[in-house]
């Protein structure tokens, strides 16, 4: 027997809901979880400098190991849970190995705009290591203008694979045991 793992990649925009419904998922799935922003903070706290202050490859050089680790996962015959704010461009140049070694479908978590950039900049406000960590600039922005900066435009990965869209405007639609059947379905 020869089974393939499953790879259930839960993206969407800064502020969408990812890691919250990856981190549900994982425990509802019994999947580990593997976090492109978990492993970022990791690179980070190595060289005890705020992210902006680190090398300008670091964002590729943490992608390029999120996958790797990815890839040994799925080749090990591990199902998993990954989870980045990842756009088309970037999933699309990883795809093919992940197809390769498993059975993907995309959990796309969605929600508008503005209610992603709110609780981006929420988060921000909420626990200051966040800009330390990530460099992200939406409180530093807010702090000197009282503007929230609008989201990023971002285009969700569109390939010929198993996709559930999941609205994280207000809890979850469909529900977690609904998408939870889609992945085991799937």
């Amino acid at each position: 027997m020869n089974p393939q793992p499953k790879c259930v990649i839960v993206t969407g925009r800064p502020g969408a809901g990812k890691s919250t419904l990856a981190a549900k998922l994982g425990r509802e799935l019994w999947m580990p979880v593997v976090s492109r922003d978990e492993i970022k903070e990791g690179y980070v706290n190595t060289f005890g400098v705020k992210h902006d202050q680190l090398p300008p490859q670091t964002n590729g050089l943490v992608s390029d190991f999120f996958f790797r680790i990815v890839a040994q996962y799925l080749a090990n015959q591990i199902s998993i849970v990954i989870e980045a704010a990842f756009q088309h461009r970037v999933w699309a140049n990883h795809i093919t190995q992940i197809e390769r070694l498993s059975r993907p479908m995309f959990i796309v978590c969605d929600v508008p705009g503005d209610v992603a950039a709110s609780r981006h900049l929420q988060r921000g406000l909420n626990d200051c290591n966040r800009e330390f960590y990530h460099g992200d600039k939406r409180v530093e922005i807010y702090k000197s203008s009282g503007v929230i900066a609008p989201a990023d435009d971002y285009q969700a990965p569109d390939f010929a694979l198993p996709t559930l869209q999941v609205a994280t405007g207000d809890g979850y639609a469909p529900d977690v045991k609904e998408i939870v059947r889609f992945i085991r379905d799937g």
